[in-house]
This record gives structure tokens, C-alpha cells and sequence, in this order.
């Protein structure tokens, strides 16, 4: 995996991944071609990238339902999910597309600009994270159940 890289220039940015998202990246970097893969390495020499345990839950990851709006159109629902589970039922954004791709790492609140294959480039804002996979892990293993199992009598 790429060198962790400084906190200071990526905080500027305000761009985080995960380091588990960051290697998924990089595997999908090294099996796309021309544009995609500038984009995909663009995103990785520009981000900070920080153990799953430990980064905030406004934090866009893979997996994430967010809520977004690109310009000044509808506010949209989706799951950021991968290439092979995106589905054209309108309930997931492939994280390969333009709006995918700069939507990861990004912090609630933040608006940010889409490159696209074009030139052109959509305006994004980032309204919301309802739910990120690595919030979810850190808030399940701090339930404790009630008692101490079964062999507790």
C-alpha cells in the first residue's frame, strides 16, 4: 500500500480513507486503464489514510448510505458501494463513476467538484453520512449483553 501520507497536506484537502478502502482502490487502479486509473491514483497520493477502527463516522467509506446533491438538482440517497454490487436500481452509486469516486474520503458537509471523462464537472455536496460500515463495527462491539453468557449461573 501507498506511504501514509502527510496528515497536514490531506486534512487540507479534508480527504480520509480508510486504509482498507485505500487498498481496495489500488488493486482497482492497477486493473483499469488511461483516465480512470489518474483519478483513482489522484485520490490515493492526496489522502491521509487511517485504520478503519479509527476513522470518524462522517467520513464517506465504502459501504456508506449517503446523501448528496450535485448541483443544485435533488437531494440524493445511495449506498458508495463497489463496482460488482452496484445495481441501476437507483439505491447504490458504483464508486467508479466520477460522483463515486469523489464522494470517498470525503466528510459530511463538504463541497467538492466531479472531473468528468468530458472535461466537464459536476458540483457536489456532501449533505450527510447515515450510516458507515466502520461506525457501525465500533458501536456493536461496545454493546455488552446483559449478562455474561452461558455459563454466568
Amino acid at each position: 500500500m501507498s506511504q501514509i501520507h502527510d496528515a497536514a497536506r490531506a486534512a487540507a484537502k479534508g480527504l480520509v480513507l480508510s486504509a482498507h478502502d485505500a487498498a481496495r482502490l489500488e488493486t482497482m487502479a492497477l486493473e483499469a486503464g488511461g483516465d480512470l486509473r489518474q483519478q483513482i491514483s489522484a485520490k490515493l497520493d492526496n489522502a491521509l489514510f487511517i485504520n478503519g477502527n479509527d476513522i470518524a463516522d462522517d467520513i464517506a467509506t465504502i459501504g456508506s448510505v449517503l446523501r448528496y446533491q450535485i448541483g443544485d438538482g435533488a437531494i440524493q440517497r445511495r449506498t458508495l458501494s463497489l463496482p460488482d454490487v452496484s445495481h441501476p436500481n437507483g439505491q447504490f452509486i458504483n464508486l467508479l463513476t466520477p460522483v463515486g469516486l469523489a464522494l470517498l474520503g470525503c466528510r459530511a458537509g463538504d463541497k467538492l467538484t466531479a472531473p468528468l471523462v468530458d472535461g466537464g464537472a459536476l458540483e457536489l455536496h456532501l449533505l450527510d453520512v447515515e450510516f458507515q460500515p466502520e461506525a457501525e463495527v465500533r458501536r456493536r462491539s461496545s454493546l455488552r449483553p446483559d449478562d455474561d453468557g452461558p455459563g454466568a449461573a
